[in-house]
Formats: C-alpha cells, structure tokens, sequence
C-alpha cells in the first residue's frame, strides 16, 4: 500500500487497527492479562471508604428524593479544611 492511499481508509478501521496492535503489544510484554480486567485498590481509597453504610444510605436516600442540602460556605469550608489537613 502506498502512503497516499492512507486517506483512503475509513478514519475508524484506522483507529481500530492502532488499538488492536497496542493491544497485542501489551499482551505479548505481559503488562496487561488476557480475557482479565484486573483492578488494584490503593491504601488511600480504602481509608476513604465510608465507615458509616447508615448514613451513606440515608444520605443516598435525601440526594434521590432531592431533599438534601448544603450551603456553599459549608462545602468550601469542608474542602479547604480536607486540603489544608494533607
């Protein structure tokens, strides 16, 4: 095939052939598991992991009926004390 005759193809079957090829390449330098989705949970997301499932619920419960609310001023306040405690 000649270069000029890329344009020709679909831009789809292109994208297509790349990720099948990054694909293969992964498999064959083992960094990725064939047929396997794999997922690793970091120390950081279990210590956020709600230790409350109570009040998760409840709290799950007030957003769907639309009754939960929160001030601005609370919410900044939450995230500026979460970030300044980092």
């Amino acid at each position: 095939m000649r270069i000029d005759d890329l344009s020709r193809i679909p831009p789809t079957q292109n994208a297509e052939k790349t990720d099948q090829a990054a694909e293969k390449r992964a498999l064959e330098k083992g960094t990725i598991a064939s047929g396997a989705d794999e997922a690793e949970v970091s120390q950081l997301a279990k210590a956020l992991a709600p230790r409350d499932p109570q009040r998760l619920e409840q709290l799950r419960l007030e957003v769907q009926a639309g009754k939960y609310e929160i001030s601005a001023e609370a919410l900044a306040k939450a995230i500026i004390d979460a970030h300044l405690k980092s």
